[in-house]
């Protein structure tokens, strides 16, 4: 365990790559019910939580949504960072206007924790996903998978896409990171929009 740790990185912040969440609210505004939401990479978790809240701000617009987002990771530390759901001050201050104080309790001068309505929304487990099993039940309305696909070689990267396909709903987006690309499988996946896919067969 502590060697899988020591390999994976851990870059990330609250609204990393924003053009992604306004994208995300539109399809959400088009959903209503239980919304599911698989977001691959949860590292330290502000990815999940940023998910979560462009969750509930599309609900407070009159979305009428139930929302679960299951959070997953290799590295069982930062894991347990997510589900606990404390941050300093540092990352809460990159937040958007007004968010901090909507979506997380201050702790002390240093640190504020996540609201009991965000971390309900979340669970965090382990999951590898070169593993031959995976512990995630789809259909997902999306998938959040981005800056893992870089560290796959192609042959991996289009396992991985084609165990995607069938756990997205015929509608459900996939979201990668800025650098990645995948003309190698558009059989599978057509670009829809600036690193946000579309699965082909909606069958």
């Amino acid at each position: 365990e502590h060697f899988v740790n020591a390999l994976t990185t851990n870059l990330t912040y609250f609204f990393r790559e924003e053009h992604h969440f306004p994208i995300l609210a539109e399809h959400l505004r088009t959903l209503s019910g239980e919304v599911n939401i698989w977001c691959c990479a949860a590292s330290t978790g502000e990815e999940p939580y940023s998910l979560a809240m462009t969750a509930l701000e599309t609900a407070s617009s009159g979305a009428r949504l139930n929302v679960n987002i299951v959070a997953t990771d290799l590295d069982t530390n930062v894991l347990r960072v997510g589900a606990e759901g404390i941050y300093g001050a540092e990352a809460i201050n990159k937040l958007p206007a007004g968010m901090a104080n909507r979506y997380f309790d201050r702790v002390d001068d240093q640190r504020w924790r996540a609201k009991p309505a965000l971390r309900q929304m979340i669970r965090f487990q382990q999951l590898n996903l070169v593993d031959t099993q995976w512990s995630v039940r789809g259909p997902f309305d999306a998938i959040f998978c981005r800056n893992v696909m870089i560290y796959f070689d192609r042959d991996t990267q289009l396992a991985v896409l084609r165990r995607f396909a069938p756990l997205l709903k015929p509608d459900g987006l996939l979201f990668v990171g800025h650098s990645e690309n995948f003309y190698h499988a558009t059989d599978l996946f057509r670009l829809r929009g600036k690193t946000v896919y579309e699965r082909v067969s909606k069958a």
